[in-house]
């Protein structure tokens, strides 16, 4: 099957790419997963940095179609998003860190593997897009947080943003199956290790697999 035959791809009753509410699915599930994370301190740049100063009261879904309604994404970047935050959550350095998507994580998260997805893969992407954040997040995501976990993002995936048509085409599986049963998370759980700060206070359970990645 081509990439371009997914019905993942498809508009929904609103006009919105189906992929969006797929791709929110999935990332509250992860967030509702990991929500007792969200009440631990942690020293850790990195968690701290996605966590940021404020955390943001809109619901995902909600949030994700704030965003479509001011930059107009095309379907296959909310697949391509979904791609770069697995690939961020299993990364070496988010694992170290034991950084998770959750509450007070996720919009963070989301907001950098859209907009590198937009960045990168569409032609409607404008140097300013970043401008939206703030007021799609009610002020709670400063738009002067946003290079710097951009950069902090790309620094953890390697640079990786070539996605095969294999890969797209096993991730639009992924979101149209939705969160996995039993649980948002698929195999064995595991503990996040001490981060290279000495952030042991941090003892959170993380999964192998989170519900993003497959």
């Amino acid at each position: 099957m081509a990439a371009a035959d997914s019905v993942v791809l498809d508009r929904d009753d609103k006009g919105n790419p189906r992929a969006l509410r797929l791709f929110a699915a999935l990332v509250e599930a992860e967030s509702r997963h990991f929500a007792s994370a969200a009440s631990l301190p942690s020293k850790n740049n990195l968690i701290l940095a996605f966590r940021g100063g404020d955390t943001p009261t809109v619901a995902i879904a909600d949030y994700l179609e704030r965003i479509q309604r001011n930059l107009h994404c095309e379907s296959v970047i909310f697949v391509l998003a979904a791609v770069y935050l697995a690939r961020f959550v299993r990364s070496r350095t988010a694992r170290e860190a034991g950084l998770l998507v959750e509450p007070a994580t996720a919009h963070r998260l989301v907001s950098v593997a859209l907009l590198l997805a937009a960045k990168f893969s569409s032609p409607n992407y404008a140097p300013n897009s970043p401008k939206v954040i703030p007021v799609c997040s009610n002020q709670r995501i400063l738009a002067s947080e946003f290079a710097g976990l951009e950069v902090s993002f790309l620094r953890a995936i390697d640079y990786r943003l070539l996605v095969t048509e294999e890969q797209f085409l096993r991730y639009c599986g992924h979101l149209e199956r939705g969160p996995m049963a039993g649980g948002c998370c698929g195999g064995r759980k595991r503990k996040s290790t001490s981060t290279r700060e000495g952030d042991k206070a941090r003892n959170v359970q993380a999964c192998q697999k989170p519900a993003m990645a497959s």
